[in-house]
């Protein structure tokens, strides 16, 4: 089992290193830091930089040492590489055969994560493998999990996923959903007690489904805690993070043409710009 964990060397990709190495050593896994040097930067500078003619060489060889060092002292084996290319690609290459890649939320340019869209929120549309987005400091293994459910088919595969990574964590399973047609129902004259003995029956069904999937993930129908609410997904999600104090929200991204990402929004986004806990997002199909 590998995890790869790319630095930057931002204060946010640090913490993203140690939490790294602390997952590495609960779950014996081989542990990668990758830093990528951008190739179109390195370019820049052999063209205005003439003396020492090999500059650009001595800038990766100082990199390399400053991961070396990193991976040093880290106190969990790791290996250290630095790659030369394009950084969205060298990442999302890196992530075939790993178990678990691991970045931080922000990095060096904060302007150009606010135009752009941050390096984590790239990757997820790109890696397949699941992603762990970092914010907080690694001081503990996770305690506290909340993962997020829609009961469509495959969400068992984010709970196994919050499950895996915090094997000793209190889980939570938080679901919202809505009674459909609800206000058009109303205006087309059905009484107000058959809509709410519908929604009570939507409640119990999600309930069910909730643990249902709980034990499909771990064989215990009773490991997550179901949580059922009325609402908004990601606004629910972000407010049982904080209630909670949950240190690691779980969520499960489905592909969405870029349509209906635009027009609906993303409940994975959402939760990634505004959840203060790290976010592991695990990918659907």
């Amino acid at each position: 089992m590998r995890f790869v964990a790319a630095t930057d060397f931002s204060s946010d990709a640090g913490n993203a290193v140690r939490r790294a190495a602390l997952l590495a050593s609960q779950h014996g896994a081989e542990l990668e830091l990758l830093h990528v040097v951008s190739r179109r930067a390195l370019e820049s500078v052999r063209e205005w930089v003439r003396t020492p003619a090999d500059v650009a060489d001595r800038l990766v060889e100082d990199t390399r040492r400053l991961l070396e060092q990193a991976a040093a002292s880290l106190g969990t084996p790791a290996a250290a590489r630095v790659a030369v290319g394009e950084v969205l690609e060298e990442i999302v290459a890196s992530g075939p055969g790993a178990a678990l890649l691991v970045v931080g939320a922000r990095g060096l340019n904060p302007l150009r994560d606010a135009l752009v869209g941050t390096t984590a929120e790239q990757l997820l549309r790109r890696c397949r493998c699941p992603v762990l987005v970092v914010r907080t400091p690694a001081r503990e293994p996770y305690r506290n999990v909340l993962a997020a459910v829609d009961l469509l088919p495959g969400s068992e595969n984010g709970l196994a996923g919050a499950a895996r990574i915090a094997p000793e964590a209190k889980l939570t399973a938080v679901h919202a959903y809505e009674v459909v047609f609800e206000g058009a129902l109303r205006r087309a004259g059905v009484q107000t007690e058959e809509i709410e003995q519908h929604r009570a029956q939507v409640f119990q069904q999600a309930l069910a489904e909730t643990r249902r999937l709980s034990e499909a993930a771990t064989g215990d129908a009773g490991r997550f805690l179901p949580m059922v609410e009325r609402g908004d997904a990601a606004a629910l999600i972000l407010e049982r993070e904080r209630s909670l104090g949950a240190d690691l929200v779980v969520i499960s991204q489905r592909t969405r043409s870029a349509m209906e990402a635009l027009v609906l929004g993303s409940v994975t986004r959402h939760v990634l710009a505004d959840a203060k806990a790290d976010v592991l997002v695990v990918q659907e199909a």
